[in-house]
């Protein structure tokens, strides 16, 4: 033993401890980025991801949207059976179908767009969220098509359709086909103009690039 060794405090010792489970189920708290209160997860769950301390708004995800938006009864998903498909075999640091496991494994989602046709207070309505979460809630192919599904749903039913937007514009592993989502929803929209039904766009953070320069600014509300 050296005599710096000496002079140091002796270690506490910790054997036996680095395996033993934390007495804190995980999940169960929640800090808030705006006043950095810790907030009890189902407090904030309740108070529909409003922080009761500061009143900061947290992310929800597009399945949470539609549960606080639309009656729990007589409702029924849209355009779901439609899947991703990588007809450019793009590649970056990651390959594109590599992006889309990772991206459904940590959001539960299959796209970034969620669309739902059922009623508000007992009002028909089709509603569509979209999941940031999902690649950055970029818009494809199959957001474009679900979106698409969504207005010819609401113009068959005689309801307005409700758009929430979080994206960070069109998804570059699907090159040009994810540009012609804008003119093809865009175009999609003057369905409910010529039927008198209103289109509702409803902008959180972030929506930015080709959802912000299509749809989402079309509204008629």
């Amino acid at each position: 033993m050296s005599w710096l060794n000496k002079l140091l405090p002796p270690k506490i010792k910790r054997e036996g401890r680095a395996d033993k489970p934390s007495s804190v189920p995980e999940g169960l708290w929640s800090k808030c980025p705006a006043c950095e209160a810790v907030l009890y997860y189902t407090d904030l769950e309740s108070n529909l991801q409003v922080c009761p301390k500061c009143n900061h708004h947290h992310p929800v995800s597009a399945r949470e949207r539609l549960n606080l938006l639309l009656d729990e009864e007589g409702r029924h998903e849209l355009g779901a059976e439609i899947r991703p498909v990588d007809i450019l075999k793009f590649k970056d640091s990651k390959k594109y179908p590599d992006r889309l496991t990772a991206a459904k494994s940590s959001t539960g989602e299959d796209d970034a767009l969620v669309v739902m046709q059922g009623s508000i207070h007992a009002i028909p309505a089709v509603v569509a969220a979209f999941e940031f979460k999902f690649i950055g809630g970029s818009m494809g192919a199959v957001v474009g098509e679900r979106f698409v599904r969504g207005v010819q749903a609401a113009v068959e039913a005689r309801a307005p359709f409700i758009c929430v937007a979080a994206s960070g514009g069109a998804r570059m592993q699907e090159g040009l086909n994810s540009l012609m989502q804008m003119a093809k929803t865009s175009a999609a929209l003057q369905l409910l103009t010529d039927a008198k039904l209103p289109f509702i766009s409803i902008l959180t953070d972030p929506t930015m690039g080709g959802v912000s320069a299509s749809f989402a600014f079309r509204a008629t509300w």
